[in-house]
């Protein structure tokens, strides 16, 4: 019986040294966190984290294999090998699906070494809408948004929306002219009418000055247009036909308040005049990135203020959460402020006189993405050169370190665009 015994404590020795010796090979992190729904209540489900093969500094070789954790009330807790001291283009991808099948999304975590335990906070780099009614967790360490706001570049489909309503004005003028000529007695509805176009007319300009205006003015435009409606009511004889045209209007106003980003350029075109916006891109804001000061200073003042476009490390931050603006005073929260290292680039609008521009929206650069093509083309120079912003898998790139651009010509000097990759280009020209 005693020689069991010391045989028994002689296996447990044996087997605690080898799983000492395992846990030695590799320094894991800890990420330890509670998951919220945007509901408030506890995520309960499956997370699955999978990782692209790699040779760390110090962690040895690691090849494609995903796991998984169960999640109950939100709590989460797993050891991942660090991947910001691996090779580049290192990452985790993580699928969050809730145990009921109603809420799944997807999440980019880059992992530091830390002999601390870290929040999904701390390691997260973008997440991706997903199905039902989540797409987004909350830790306890007070996780940042990245629901990005939505600026005039992002808007796409714009040249072609605007091309559909200058046709349905040019049919408008059409029918107004065959109205004119058809009853006599329309002409002074058609005399209203000019009046009412008169103002119409006023109240754009107004919006082409003053952007911030934008709401109000499509308050006046609805109100125009009941007017116009009322006055054509009274002839009666052609009241089928103008309510059709009346119809048209009314689909172009519904388009033109989803398009309210957009509305600075839709103004210039049915006003006939050059853009009175100036754009500042790729400025980096004055201030001493240390990671205690929190107040930057922007050349500029952005207008509307809705225009500038704030990214830490090619990660956009979300105003209100991220930071807040006041005049050309950019203020960090606690959990954003950029530490020593970090890189801030803005993007904005501001007042003054400018010329009349093209956009280009989530171009595909023209290239291979297979792991070694470094050089990719646009269909259009960008002008200014500035103007571009190249996004890789969602994440913004900087010039100069990243990439340079020499006319339509973009060479990559940092990992080249693996296959399976994604490249978006924004740009004016």
């Amino acid at each position: 019986m005693v020689n069991f015994r010391q045989l028994l404590i002689a296996i447990l020795i044996a087997a605690t040294l080898v799983a000492c010796s395992a846990f030695a090979q590799t320094n894991l992190t800890q990420i330890l966190d509670t998951i919220t729904n945007p509901d408030g209540t506890p995520f309960n489900g499956t997370v699955v984290i999978t990782w692209n093969g790699y040779s760390g500094s110090g962690s040895g070789t690691v090849s494609r294999l995903s796991t998984s954790a169960r999640v109950y009330n939100g709590a989460l807790s797993v050891l991942l090998v660090p991947t910001t001291t691996a090779s580049p283009g290192t990452y985790y991808q993580v699928v969050y699906s809730s145990s009921d099948g109603t809420v799944t999304w997807t999440e980019t975590w880059q992992v530091p070494p830390s002999t601390t335990a870290l929040t999904i906070a701390q390691v997260r780099q973008t997440t991706t809408q997903g199905t039902g009614s989540g797409g987004s967790s909350t830790g306890s360490g007070g996780g940042q948004s990245v629901t990005l706001p939505i600026s005039i570049s992002d808007v796409t489909n714009l040249a072609s929306s605007l091309s559909s309503m200058n046709t349905t004005i040019t049919g408008l003028s059409s029918s107004v002219t065959s109205l004119n000529s058809t009853t006599a007695g329309l002409n002074t509805t058609v005399t209203g009418l000019s009046s009412t176009v008169a103002g119409l007319n006023t109240t754009v300009s107004g919006l082409n000055t003053t952007v911030t205006g934008q709401g109000t003015s499509i308050t006046n435009l609805t109100t125009n247009y009941n007017t116009l409606n009322t006055t054509v009511t009274a002839d009666t004889s052609s009241l089928g036909t103008v309510n059709t045209t009346v119809s048209g209007l009314s689909t172009n106003v519904t388009n033109l308040t989803n398009l309210v980003n957009g509305l600075n350029a839709t103004v210039n075109t049915l006003s006939a005049a050059g853009s009175t916006a100036v754009f500042v891109d790729d400025e980096v804001p004055a201030g001493a990135i240390n990671g205690s000061n929190t107040v930057f200073s922007l050349a500029g003042t952005p207008a509307p203020a809705a225009s500038l476009t704030l990214y830490r490390n090619g990660l956009e931050m979300a105003p209100g959460s991220d930071y807040t603006l006041n005049g050309s005073a950019v203020t960090f929260s606690g959990t954003s402020l950029p530490r020593t290292g970090d890189t801030l680039l803005a993007y904005y609008r501001k007042a003054g006189a400018g010329a009349a521009v093209n956009f280009s929206d989530n171009e595909t650069p023209g290239g291979s993405t297979n792991g070694s093509n470094v050089t990719f083309t646009l269909a259009s120079a960008p002008n200014p050169a500035g103007s571009l912003r190249l996004y890789l898998n969602g994440l913004l790139l900087d010039p100069g370190a990243d990439y340079t651009l020499t006319g339509s010509s973009i060479t990559i000097i940092s990992t080249p665009p693996q296959s399976g990759d994604s490249l978006a280009a924004y740009y004016r020209h």
